[in-house]
């Protein structure tokens, strides 16, 4: 409601009870005349006191409704300046996120993000180290609004400082993990994918940080790349392992959030029935998997009796292109 229409609706309250005030004050001049019958100069006393009584109670709600509208303006205004603290944080937010590029490393490449809130808890980051050599990150911090938001950016500080001492994911899953549990506890913490993509021979190591199941799709069938390790920051001395894949031209890989997985458990569609229609419906491209992949998970149920269910939904795929 505006401010506006707050003061408003304090005028009418303040005008209805001095109405009331002042029919009170003649009901009860009505009552003292009945059973007293005053003669003329104390009916005017008791005309001149109930008047009195009605313009005193008129002004103490005056100045109560006077307070009350104050107390509404200052909330409005305190209201209005937070609105805008959380959309310049959200633009802060989306201006941190890397330029995914449309092809490198003979791959295509697209990211898109869709936060559940103004400012999100799912993050990604995308760093050639060379020519030869790239390292993605894919992940989501466990909760939601500016303490996610504030965690992520950690985590990606973390991704790109050890990144510079090792490009092995399962060793940077643990740095990073120890790092991450060194600042918070264990609470809270975070799962991500880290991959590494390799020129020649082409290739893909990836450690699996208790995140969702990414997936390679190759002649229309998924392959799951499921966890190989605990969420980061969860637990001491974290180990993780790294797996290699070889890729071939025309393999498709996305990796997604729970935003997108759990937005279609309800549902008759897994995320892996999903990656078998869209491949078959032609859908060869990482720019239309992902907006696929967030259009249904946006329309999706969400976990059974969930209610009201809302979560940041993200996706990253790369499509292997034939070598030049």
């Amino acid at each position: 409601m505006t401010s506006l229409a707050w003061r408003g609706q304090l005028g009418a309250v303040a005008l209805g009870a001095g109405l009331l005030v002042l029919a009170i004050g003649t009901s009860v001049e009505s009552a003292l005349i009945a059973a007293f019958r005053p003669s003329g100069f104390e009916l005017k006393w008791v005309a001149d006191v109930v008047v009195a009584a009605a313009v005193a109670g008129g002004a103490y709600l005056s100045l109560r409704l006077g307070a009350a509208r104050g107390q509404v303006v200052d909330l409005e205004r305190d209201r209005i300046a937070v609105d805008e603290q959380l959309r310049l944080a959200a633009e802060i937010q989306r201006q941190l996120l890397p330029a995914v590029p449309t092809e490198a490393l003979n791959c295509r490449w697209c990211a898109q993000m869709v936060p559940a809130q103004e400012i999100g808890g799912d993050f990604y980051d995308f760093l050639a180290l060379s020519n030869d050599t790239v390292l993605v990150m894919l992940g989501d911090v466990s909760g939601k609004g500016i303490p996610a938001a504030l965690l992520q950016s950690a985590l990606k500080t973390l991704f790109r400082v050890h990144a510079a001492a090792t490009t092995d994911p399962a060793a940077l899953a643990a740095r990073m993990s120890a790092g991450l549990r060194e600042e918070t506890g264990g609470v809270p913490y975070a799962t991500a994918i880290l991959a590494r993509f390799e020129r020649a021979p082409a290739r893909m190591t990836f450690a699996n940080a208790g995140h969702p199941a990414g997936f390679l799709v190759r002649d229309a069938e998924p392959i799951a790349l499921e966890s190989t390790g605990m969420p980061l920051g969860l637990w001491p001395d974290a180990k993780y392992q790294a797996i290699s894949v070889d890729l071939y031209p025309g393999d498709l890989g996305v990796f997604v959030t729970d935003g997108v997985t759990e937005a279609l458990e309800g549902g008759t569609l897994s995320i892996r029935d999903a990656l078998r229609q869209s491949v078959r419906s032609g859908l060869a491209e990482p720019a239309d998997l992902c907006a696929y992949l967030l259009r249904i998970a946006g329309e999706g149920p969400g976990p059974p009796g969930a209610g009201d269910w809302h979560d940041d939904r993200t996706s990253l795929a790369f499509r292997v292109l034939r070598p030049r």
